[in-house]
């Protein structure tokens, strides 16, 4: 696979500029340059009198994956003769199931989906060689596309290049059938073609293929992890930062959940075959729609029980992914983990990741528990549901962990804070502790590569996701997205308090120094960003007063990362 994915590595970029000028009365001025893999056009994008950017948005990394390539790893898309790109700002998203949210951005779904939209401040010059952001998105691996997130902003103000990118997602990204046949992963193999197309051609658009950054959140954060932990990848990055998501210990998918899949699919669609070499032609050939409404992840949870258990993602295929991930990468001898410290590594949480409970919280649930969330999440739905679902899927039958949990999260200070208890909980368990546990894996005895640690405090004035129950307090998942992006659903034009535009301005001018030199610090920072490192395991904390702090909810990090106890028992001896 990775000669054929190289067929382009040793070609010789062509002459940037073929034609620039209007495309017809009406559009944007637009330049058309030569990649490797063909002509593109890119578009003017004027934000200011002093910024714009070139926007080249629909551009094929891989062969569409269609007919006999649905469920497949993708291929190289190999060298087009047409002229690419559209004036249009977004393409059209990935298969994915309708969530049911009132979004003004809905775009068109397709499985010709495997598209990159690059953004290139100022003029398209070969010789710029600037260094390269290559976000990818979240959404759980069911849902998201590269539409939702417009670099306009993070590459003028950043003076960088960003890229992002759709991968597929649910039964098109990560089918599998525990058979040699279909082996899922494919979203992940998307993942690694798109970063090598963009080591391939940014040459062509001004980018230095030597200084890439790999960036995502939530979902697109564990794609990340995942990325830094492919010894294949060697090469096609050099600094990687994951946002609210890394490698933890629910994200690969069980095999009893696959089960779960398979037995569902047989029982939604025409697709009965027990012979899965049958199943999976029969598969092939459904209506892209109905592939889409086989598996409802949200239909297949029970009522009356609070879990964390993936359906459809990441799992185990013996190539790919090999081993539980979570542990391999604290394993210096691993292959997967000597690539991942040979890297750069940022790793950040927002402090309030517990709104994905509310988020995750079903009608039937509250009513099978008689609550409602936005009222309050009482002791007895954390300590009777809540915690032993999650506990179970994390790291199976521990009665011992789920009672020292609850009254480690249990408060009598009255109904606010005890939701808001409930929700540190969530997050802590899937975001804050793992974070650290990622941290510690890549700066201990590392000092050849840099690790740096964040944490987003300043509440957002337009969180993300469903309106926030009244307890609420903090910063949400996802509710920092705004500060890099223009988001068609979280408009930044909204914004009118200067408080916030500084802060985006602070948090684009840190990430941007990381992803060119390794160090995000710079003259023009206000605070200095210090290293993480296993003693001393200090954060920056982007609240609207910048500060350096140490150990967030580091009492949760000890019941939840056992294994990690004795360095905080002991900050004077380094593991």
């Amino acid at each position: 696979m990775h000669k054929a994915m190289g067929l382009h590595s040793g070609i010789l970029l062509l002459t940037l500029l073929v034609a620039l000028g209007p495309c017809n009365a009406g559009e944007p001025k637009s330049v058309v340059i030569e990649t490797p893999s063909g002509p593109v056009r890119g578009y003017r994008e004027d934000l200011n009198e002093n910024l714009y950017v070139h926007r080249f948005i629909k551009i094929p990394y891989a062969e569409p994956p269609v007919g006999n390539l649905r469920f497949r790893k993708p291929n190289p898309i190999g060298k087009w003769s047409e002229v690419q790109g559209v004036p249009e700002k977004h393409g059209p998203a990935c298969m994915q199931q309708d969530l049911g949210l009132e979004l003004e951005f809905k775009p068109e779904n397709s499985e010709d989906c495997l598209h990159v939209n690059v953004y290139v401040p100022g003029e398209v010059a070969r010789g710029r060689r600037l260094a390269v952001m290559v976000y990818i998105y979240g959404g759980g691996f069911v849902f998201g596309c590269a539409g939702e997130y417009r670099g306009q902003r993070l590459a003028a103000h950043g003076d960088v290049i960003v890229v992002t990118f759709n991968y597929r997602l649910g039964l098109f990204g990560f089918l599998n059938l525990l058979d040699p046949v279909a082996k899922g992963n494919y979203g992940l193999w998307d993942q690694m073609m798109a970063i090598r197309w963009v080591h391939e051609n940014i040459e062509a658009f001004g980018g230095n293929p030597d200084s890439i950054t790999i960036f995502g959140e939530s979902a697109g954060g564990m794609s990340v992890h995942y990325q830094t932990l492919f010894p294949s990848n060697e090469g096609m990055f050099q600094k990687a930062i994951s946002m609210s998501g890394v490698v933890n210990r629910q994200v690969v998918t069980k095999d009893e959940n696959i089960k779960k899949v398979i037995k569902k699919i047989t029982e939604s669609t025409e697709c009965k075959m027990e012979d899965k070499a049958e199943l999976f032609d029969c598969l092939q050939n459904l209506p892209p729609a109905d592939v889409v409404a086989a598996v409802n992840v949200y239909d297949m949870m029970a009522p009356d029980n609070f879990t964390l258990e993936m359906l459809l993602g990441p799992s185990i295929d013996g190539e790919l992914v090999t081993s539980k991930l979570y542990d391999t990468m604290h394993d210096r001898n691993a292959p997967e983990s000597r690539f991942y410290r040979s890297v750069d590594f940022m790793a950040g949480t927002t402090n309030a990741e517990g709104s994905l409970l509310y988020f995750s919280i079903l009608p039937d649930f509250e009513a099978a528990l008689n609550f409602s969330h936005q009222d309050g999440i009482p002791q007895r739905v954390l300590c009777d549901a809540i915690i032993p679902g999650m506990i179970q899927d994390l790291y199976g039958s521990r009665p011992d962990l789920s009672e020292a949990l609850c009254q480690f999260y249990s408060s009598d200070e009255g109904n606010e804070v005890q939701s808001n208890q409930a929700a540190d909980f969530y997050g802590d368990s899937v975001m804050v502790a793992p974070t650290v546990s990622a941290l510690l894996a890549h700066s201990r005895d590392n000092a050849g590569r840099r690790t740096y640690s964040y944490l987003v405090s300043a509440p957002s004035p337009l969180p993300f996701g469903p309106p926030a129950p009244p307890w609420f307090k903090g910063c949400g998942h996802a509710d920092e997205l705004y500060l890099l992006f223009d988001m068609p659903d979280l408009p930044i034009q909204n914004l009118t308090e200067a408080k916030h535009e500084q802060l985006s301005s602070r948090i684009i001018r840190y990430f941007t120094n990381f992803a060119k030199t390794g160090d995000p610090n710079s003259g023009d920072t206000p605070v200095d960003w210090p290293l993480y490192k296993p003693m001393e395991r200090q954060y920056l904390n982007f609240d609207f007063e910048l500060s350096v702090n140490k150990d967030f909810h580091v009492e949760a990090t000890k019941i939840f990362q056992p294994e990690l106890r004795e360095l905080f028992v002991n900050d004077r001896e380094e593991l």
